[in-house]
């Protein structure tokens, strides 16, 4: 047997082996994201997490995360089917590129931005503290959107068809490209993450002994200790288990997009090389991987959570019980006809005491 043929033959079972890990990887992803992000979203719509901001960019993440799994991830599941519509139609090649630019990072700027408002919920400073408003996520949310969707305008621009595939045409804007979204996702978002997140975890340790003092002032005043008390610490349980869920997050973003930072720096600085198509088929199944990883995070979000935090847990049980799921999903059916049986029965008891 050739050098050649057996080249051939590796390149042929690499991407036979590249194909079914993406399929079975990338449907459960789909599965998975979307049953995730609907319960992240009947959960964060309750009443304990809509008096929280910070539950305000969690749902704003959990809406894109459902743009990206049921858009870019169908394309990948299609394409490992060999139907893939970026190779016929030019919008679908230059819209896909934008959407999983352009919210990829805007995930990833909201679990930043939801970072920030616990740190500002733990500050001392009272005008910090006046960043987790509810009115600052209503204006940041948008604001955020809308300028982060021009910043990537020029995405769609050098994205054409050659050879029945949808990629990058000119090898400058491939290099400008990867470090762009090295130096994006892989520096200046992780950093932001680990800054706010260590200075969250020194004040909760300064608020702890706070709050202590305060209940045991609670306790020893007896201002009614059956109402005030508990509330104070419901609240404050709620805000921590917050916090302590999104630097959970955040620890599985910086771990699981390292390997995507590594990848966009060596594909920035080697763009110009001349590859022989060993290499470029083995670069092409380790890009394939590396964003698959990617987006396994973008979906994981609930089951972070779900891992990470006993009130959320015990939030989710709540919510899936029998009753309040179906109130939830159908309206509350039941309460109506029961209370449509007692006027029934209301009036027949009145015409009988007629009669």
């Amino acid at each position: 047997m050739s050098n050649t043929t057996a080249i051939n033959l590796y390149i042929a079972s690499l991407n036979l082996l590249q194909n079914n890990i993406l399929r079975y990887t990338y449907i459960i992803i789909f599965i998975a994201g979307n049953i995730g992000c609907f319960l992240n979203v009947l959960i964060f719509t309750r009443q304990n997490y809509r008096q929280l901001s910070c539950s305000y960019y969690i749902l704003a993440s959990t809406f894109i995360d459902l743009i990206l799994i049921n858009f870019i991830i169908l394309l990948r599941i299609l394409n490992t089917f060999n139907i893939d519509p970026t190779q016929t139609s030019l919008i679908i090649c230059k819209i896909r590129m934008y959407i999983a630019q352009a919210a990829g990072v805007l995930i990833r700027i909201f679990i930043v931005l939801a970072c920030i408002d616990r740190w500002a919920m733990t500050s001392r400073v009272v005008k910090r503290r006046a960043f987790t408003n509810m009115k600052i996520p209503k204006i940041l949310i948008p604001s955020v959107i809308i300028a982060w969707c021009l910043i990537t305008m020029h995405v769609p621009f050098y994205q054409d068809i050659v050879n029945h595939r949808c990629i990058i045409t000119s090898t400058n804007y491939t290099t400008f490209y990867n470090i762009f979204n090295a130096f994006i996702s892989g520096l200046i978002i992780p950093m932001l993450m680990i800054i706010f997140s260590l200075l969250t975890v020194r004040n909760v340790r300064h608020l702890q002994q706070r709050v202590h003092a305060r209940v045991q002032i609670l306790v020893t005043a007896n201002v009614n200790e059956q109402t005030v008390q508990p509330q104070a610490i419901n609240k404050k349980s709620y805000d921590y288990q917050l916090s302590f869920m999104i630097l959970i997050q955040e620890c599985v973003y910086i771990i699981s997009n390292l390997p995507f930072v590594v990848y966009s720096f060596y594909i920035a600085i080697t763009s110009s090389w001349s590859k022989p198509i060993l290499q470029t088929t083995i670069e092409t199944f380790s890009m394939n991987i590396v964003y698959a990883l990617l987006y396994l995070n973008f979906s994981s979000t609930f089951y972070i959570y779900t891992i990470a935090s006993h009130t959320f847990r015990k939030d989710l049980k709540q919510l899936l019980s029998y009753n309040r799921f179906r109130s939830i999903l159908f309206g509350n059916r039941q309460n109506i006809e029961d209370v449509s049986f007692t006027q029934d029965q209301i009036r027949m008891r009145t015409v009988n005491m007629r009669q």
